[in-house]
């Protein structure tokens, strides 16, 4: 697991975790990937989503979600995109100085 700050002042986080592609009806386990999680910021410098790149085993992007996320000051309120908020996003936003209530966490 690695974060970096990147050149749009972003920061970045790469790791290496089970994906699962789930649409609400089936779960359908895709194994070990790599992916990238890059933070966004809205205009007020805030955290407002999260775009996450899983790559396959050459290297090249396999799928892209985004995640939305809603503060309230300094305290994740809200997310959308995903079914469940991967702990990676979480380590993620606690990284740049927000936080994440734990009923996200359970």
């Amino acid at each position: 697991m690695e974060f970096k700050f990147n050149v749009r002042n972003n920061w970045e986080l790469t790791f290496n975790s089970n994906i699962n592609i789930d649409n609400g009806i089936n779960n359908d386990p895709q194994g070990e990937k790599e992916s990238n999680m890059e933070l966004f910021q809205d205009e007020g410098k805030a955290p407002s989503g999260i775009e996450w790149v899983v790559y396959d085993a050459e290297g090249d992007t396999e799928f892209v979600e985004n995640i939305g996320l809603n503060f309230d000051g300094k305290s994740l309120v809200d997310y959308d995109g995903v079914f469940e908020l991967p702990i990676e996003a979480i380590k993620l936003i606690r990284k740049s100085g927000y936080s994440v209530p734990n009923h996200f966490t359970e």
